[in-house]
């Protein structure tokens, strides 16, 4: 890594540039074309993505960091690690119910693809469903500075956090982030296929996307 790094918590201030890195991320998602209305209906988009930022912000179980080169002050990346744990469950909780409150869908998203995306997410999550730990909710680092161990140090500096606490350390992850994750020692806990052409246009070219689950655990 030639740049001098600093990692830090992120303010309100930093809203404008994170919000920014988060709609980026979401832009280079293929799932997203479809599930955002009248793509790319970039209004609500970032408006959505502030709120996002905010809500981590607001969370007092939520670890909100930043990556800045200390030569030019710059924010090259950011993450937010968040505390899960477990709650109760009513005495007549059915077997469907979950930790994780109902989500409604905005109104700029498809709801069969919001629905869909929310229901993997779910069944992905039972892996840890009363469990205690930490989940990586965000993760991102600016394209031009990738490669150069910025992710590495964000999430180093987590695993530090699990450490401390004997706890595991889990994320769900879209296909680009696949391969790092499992090479920084994650562990495969399964994973949901959406078959994109099922919601898009003939002949779209788009095929199947993949969320996965993975977990690190502290020795």
């Amino acid at each position: 890594m030639s740049q001098s790094l600093s990692i830090t918590p992120f303010t309100s201030d930093d809203l404008p540039v994170l919000a920014g890195f988060l709609h980026t991320a979401k832009l280079n998602l293929a799932i997203n074309r479809l599930l955002i209305r009248e793509w790319p209906n970039e209004v609500p988009q970032k408006a959505n993505c502030t709120n996002a930022i905010q809500g981590s912000l607001n969370d007092p179980d939520s670890e909100c960091l930043k990556a800045v080169d200390t030569a030019t002050g710059d924010i090259l990346g950011f993450a937010v690690l968040t505390r899960k744990r477990p709650q109760a469950q009513p005495q007549d909780a059915g077997e469907g119910d979950s930790d994780a409150p109902k989500s409604q869908c905005p109104d700029f998203m498809n709801p069969t693809v919001f629905n869909s995306v929310m229901q993997a997410a779910s069944e992905l999550g039972k892996v840890v469903q009363g469990v205690d730990h930490f989940d990586i909710t965000y993760i991102y680092v600016k394209p031009s500075h990738r490669r150069t161990g910025i992710a590495s140090k964000l999430l180093d500096t987590f695993k530090e956090r699990c450490k401390a606490e004997s706890l595991p350390l889990c994320i769900q992850i879209e296909p680009a982030g696949y391969r790092f994750f499992i090479s920084q020692g994650f562990e495969d806990n399964g994973h949901h296929d959406f078959d994109l052409a099922q919601w898009a246009e003939p002949n779209s070219g788009l095929g199947v996307f993949r969320l996965a689950a993975a977990k690190w655990v502290p020795k």
